[in-house]
């Protein structure tokens, strides 16, 4: 289990109500396959004050694939919902459990599957890297893929990847689908 320092120390927000300086807020994320430590840590994040807790299957480096986290686990979308039930059963029902997550690990056919687990477990939202872990980040986008996402679950969709100009969100949200997306490196 991690000791509170290191919450502290990557989401320092927590000693501000989840909020950065400027009232933004913000969500603890975690990154992980145990279920069980999963659940505890997510439930730690509350108690230190998070409002959100987020579960990272979308981190394609290698060093957190090759220890099972991240991207990895889209392999297995059966695990996926197991992490993100523990979660949701730590946590308390007012906190969102939220996801975020690419189409896939070795190819985009998995995006579809893995958005079900998640929504199954009790993910409120999701949101979806628009390419698979080999895919990297090189472009393009596969926004139409996030769309068959969004249309499967009835959870909240966010598209991400890809998105640079005021045209890209544009046309993200036309293709997708989706009414909301993430900006990760733009």
């Amino acid at each position: 289990m991690l000791p509170p320092r290191i919450f502290y120390k990557y989401a320092p927000e927590l000693h501000n109500g989840c909020e950065t300086q400027v009232g933004v807020p913000v969500a603890v994320q975690l990154l992980g396959s145990d279920p069980v430590q999963m659940g505890r840590h997510g439930a730690k994040a509350v108690e230190l004050g998070a409002t959100q807790v987020d579960i990272n299957f979308g981190c394609p480096a290698k060093t957190v694939n090759k220890h099972k986290g991240g991207c990895v686990l889209m392999r297995e979308p059966e695990l996926m919902q197991q992490i993100t039930e523990a979660v949701r059963a730590a946590v308390p029902a007012h906190v969102p459990v939220t996801a975020k997550m690419r189409l896939g690990y070795d190819d985009r056919s998995m995006g579809v599957a893995c958005g079900q687990a998640l929504e199954a477990a009790g993910a409120s939202e999701i949101v979806v890297h628009a390419r698979s872990k080999v895919d990297g980040y090189k472009p393009p986008a596969y926004w139409e893929d996030v769309a068959r996402v969004r249309e499967a679950v009835n959870a909240h969709v966010i598209a991400n990847g890809e998105i640079w100009t005021v045209a890209d969100y544009w046309r993200c949200r036309e293709v997708s689908g989706c009414d909301d997306v993430m900006i990760g490196r733009g």
